[in-house]
């Protein structure tokens, strides 16, 4: 009898996150709202070209870069910043709030703070996916492009290429830890707007120090950053036009959180 019991709450626990995941794909599949902005737009497609010729521009340097600035002692210090850059300090956290609040009973809560629960939990969940669609993309170029890192420098140069070649000696371009710090930042500048500015400089200081760190060339760092930051804008703008998580409001660029006013 008490076992019997003690599993009604797991299962009608389960059963409201199983309702919450499929509501959540029902406004994913959903087609965008009349008049909405694409997810991509113009503006992110001609930027995509600009840092592809920065990266052309940039590989040259890549050895001078990268011996100059790992040697300076100024800029030693802020080596131990590199690991900031960790995903999964930021996927652990996002997934455990995704979990425990996916399976609350919503019905039993005052209607203010189920706006406030659901305004974190669909943050929760935008956060968990930038990040990882983001890193998933950079690992799988990483296996594709196969670039030694600068450990190899010596011995074969910044030009060396491996494809498919797994492991971590050839996977230096793109920057995996440079990715986490463009969603990162383009994360906290969608939750933050008027700290926007500082943000985004932040997270590509802590990008920056992937070539402090001798791990990654400058150019890998660009690009990890670029396609980081991108991917989680375009993933925002993907759920504003189906008001979810996000709704776009005065800027046709950044979208606003849904329900922020009411949070704050």
């Amino acid at each position: 009898m008490t076992e019997t019991h003690n599993r009604r709450p797991i299962h009608a626990g389960l059963g409201r996150a199983g309702q919450s995941v499929k509501r959540f794909l029902r406004r994913i599949n959903a087609p965008a709202y009349p008049g909405n902005p694409p997810a991509w737009t113009n503006g992110m497609s001609m930027a995509v070209v600009l840092i592809f010729f920065l990266i052309l521009v940039l590989h040259p340097y890549d050895e001078y870069l990268s011996r100059s600035l790992s040697s300076y002692e100024p800029l030693r210090s802020v080596r131990h910043l590199t690991d900031i850059g960790l995903s999964q300090w930021y996927l652990i956290p996002a997934f455990a709030i995704g979990v425990c609040l996916i399976g609350i009973d919503w019905g039993s809560i005052a209607r203010e703070r189920r706006i406030r629960f659901g305004l974190v939990y669909a943050q929760a969940t935008y956060a968990f996916w930038a990040i990882a669609l983001s890193g998933i993309l950079t690992n799988i170029a990483k296996l594709s492009i196969g670039r030694a890192r600068p450990k190899f420098l010596d011995s074969l140069g910044a030009g060396s290429f491996a494809p498919f070649q797994p492991g971590y000696d050839f996977a230096s371009f793109p920057s995996g830890h440079s990715t986490t710090m463009g969603a990162v930042g383009a994360v906290l500048a969608l939750w933050f707007p008027r700290w926007r500015i500082p943000i985004v400089l932040a997270t590509m200081f802590i990008a920056f120090t992937r070539i402090i760190a001798r791990a990654h060339y400058p150019t890998d760092v660009v690009a990890g950053y670029t396609v980081g930051f991108l991917v989680s804008v375009a993933l925002a703008r993907f759920l504003a036009g189906r008001r979810t998580a996000f709704v776009f409001g005065k800027s046709r660029f950044w979208p606003d959180m849904r329900f922020r006013e009411r949070f704050w």
